[in-house]
């Protein structure tokens, strides 16, 4: 096979970039052109496209700054990466960073080499800027982050930068993780929601945890998985405890016997009514109508909670078979 030159790489991906360009046209632009606004020839280039970027996002309305960070995105995956390599590592502003970081993590994943993330990851570990850490994690959003962090031999990781000083940057590993669970795999992946609840498990802030913990899928993870989040019952910290409860009744089902009687346990003897109120929900989840003899016997151990066992119950009798709806219909009945 003949090598291709320097030149026509760069005319290659140069055309790649037209490309982009053509296919994500802004609504209302018109391929042929009209009378008055006749179609010009431009010349397309990278740092053309970045500075274009860096402009639309400060003063860009919001359809335009999406556009131009989609257009980026698909025009990385045929750059050459030592460009945009060079770019993400001098970048200063934020905003621009994140959109550069995502346009990395596109290229990385479609062409299935997870190093390239590299200086995206060192910065998002070690920049001396709260923010520009903060916005190089979110530059990972919406990829098998996970996945990437492990292949690039767990140098940086999420258990490490939920442990960053600056809230912004716990943040956005929080909104990070949520987002893979739920939106790149569904709540189908083992091993981002069991990275989930040992990043939770390793922050320092308890808020932090809870949330990891109440809003990821817990479908797929294994039994030491469930251990660990049966310990957090036990924790001196109120929301962490419900968050454990809240994540024990998506756990899977070969778990539900003994998870349930622990869940039975925490109402009884937990004081805390938000607490009380999180155990009811996992006891109901993992049972759904089979939950109906357990919710009777709970009834006057705390009778503050009884009209919250009672709503439960009347939303099991409309014998609804989505967890989302089930829990919709009780949230309305307690309105």
């Amino acid at each position: 096979m003949t090598r291709m030159s320097h030149g026509h790489r760069s005319t290659g991906w140069r055309v790649a970039l037209l490309a982009a360009a053509a296919w994500l046209l802004p609504a209302g632009a018109s391929a042929a052109g009209t009378d008055k606004t006749p179609l010009r020839q431009v010349t397309c280039s990278f740092t053309g496209m970045v500075d274009e970027l860096r402009a639309a996002l400060k003063s860009g309305s919001p359809a335009y700054r999406k556009y131009v960070k989609e257009r980026l995105k698909v025009a990385a995956r045929a750059m050459p990466a030592d460009e945009l390599l060079a770019v993400i590592q001098q970048e200063r502003d934020a905003d621009t960073l994140e959109a550069l970081g995502a346009a990395l993590a596109g290229k990385a994943s479609f062409s299935e080499d997870a190093t390239l993330l590299q200086p995206l990851l060192a910065r998002a570990a070690g920049d001396a800027d709260p923010g520009l850490r903060a916005a190089a994690v979110r530059g990972l959003r919406g990829t098998g982050s996970v996945d990437a962090m492990a292949k690039n031999g767990g140098v940086v990781t999420y258990e490490q930068l939920i442990r960053d000083s600056a809230p912004e940057v716990r943040q956005a590993v929080v909104e990070n993780l949520v987002h893979e669970s739920a939106k790149v795999y569904f709540g189908h992946d083992r091993t981002v929601s069991e990275t989930a609840v040992n990043t939770a498990l390793a922050a320092k802030d308890p808020e932090v945890a809870a949330k990891l913990l109440s809003e990821v899928s817990m479908e797929q993870v294994g039994h030491g998985t469930v251990e660990q989040l049966r310990q957090q019952l036990r924790s001196d910290n109120a929301s962490l405890r419900g968050a454990a409860a809240t994540a024990l009744g998506g756990v899977p089902g070969a778990e539900s016997a003994s998870v349930r009687d622990s869940l039975v346990e925490l109402y009884r003897t937990d004081k805390d009514p938000a607490v009380r109120k999180a155990a009811l929900q996992g006891i109901v989840r993992l049972g759904m109508g089979g939950a109906l003899s357990t919710l009777e016997s709970l009834r006057g151990v705390a009778p503050a909670m009884d009209p919250e066992i009672d709503a439960w119950r009347t939303a099991l009798g409309m014998n609804l078979q989505e967890w989302e709806l089930l829990l919709r219909e009780k949230e309305r009945l307690r309105k």
